[in-house]
């Protein structure tokens, strides 16, 4: 399932409008009563069948009305006083991509790391480190309207998307702050390191310019064979 948030009327006079459309794969009748509870909180409920997360959000993309907009994975949280930074650096800034720091929590919701992935570029991202702060994101509409849609990886069309960003010279700022808290679980899809999302980020590191002899080249092949070796 995937939540996406649009913020509405950026200004300092109002209270800023929030946009919620939840595209759902179809899932259990437990998780559609949760949609029936709080239907009246959400804009565009659509279940139906989907390609992959990223067909989800992408589909969810043709209803944004709003300014900026972010998607949110079914069991992450968006940080409040981290959202309420970024709400107010939005009001008399437009960057294109801003994000800030994440919070990484266990199934039951207790802290297990606090991390960021500093400031990055198309350089830093291609040859020395793919991390990125998807959860804490946020997206100008009109820009990545420019750029498109989300391209078909199953696991890393996230990192893909940033360097598309960072390759059509958006405007990105980092916020110091806590903005998202991102659950782990040990069969998730990053959570697990299956060596396809090893793969796929090697391959979109290619793409965008990295070098078979840079340290994020070499560290994940390694990786990648470790985890051949393992499965």
């Amino acid at each position: 399932m995937q939540n996406i948030v649009s913020l509405k009327k950026l200004c300092v006079e109002k209270e800023t409008e929030l946009e919620v459309i939840v595209f759902d794969n179809c899932s259990i009748p437990e998780v559609q009563a949760i949609f029936e509870k709080y239907k009246h909180s959400i804009d565009i409920l659509k279940i139906e069948l989907d390609k992959g997360q990223y067909d989800a959000i992408n589909k969810g993309l043709n209803y944004v009305t709003g300014e900026y907009w972010t998607w949110l994975n079914t069991d992450d949280l968006i940080d409040l006083n981290g959202f309420s930074e970024i709400l107010n650096y939005l009001k008399s800034h437009q960057p294109d991509y801003i994000y800030g720091d994440i919070e990484t929590i266990d199934e039951n919701g207790k802290s297990i790391t606090k991390g960021s992935s500093g400031q990055i570029s198309l350089t830093s991202l291609t040859t020395q480190d793919a991390s990125i702060s998807q959860p804490g994101s946020f997206f100008r509409t009109e820009f990545t309207k420019q750029i498109g849609r989300l391209s078909a990886y199953r696991f890393a069309f996230d990192y893909e998307y940033i360097l598309r960003i960072l390759k059509n010279n958006g405007i990105v700022v980092k916020i110091d702050s806590i903005v998202a808290q991102f659950r782990y679980y040990q069969e998730s899809k990053s959570g697990s390191q299956d060596a396809r999302f090893l793969m796929e980020q090697l391959e979109i590191a290619k793409l965008y310019g990295g070098n078979s002899f840079s340290k994020l080249s070499l560290m994940l092949r390694l990786r990648i064979l470790k985890r051949k070796l393992i499965n």
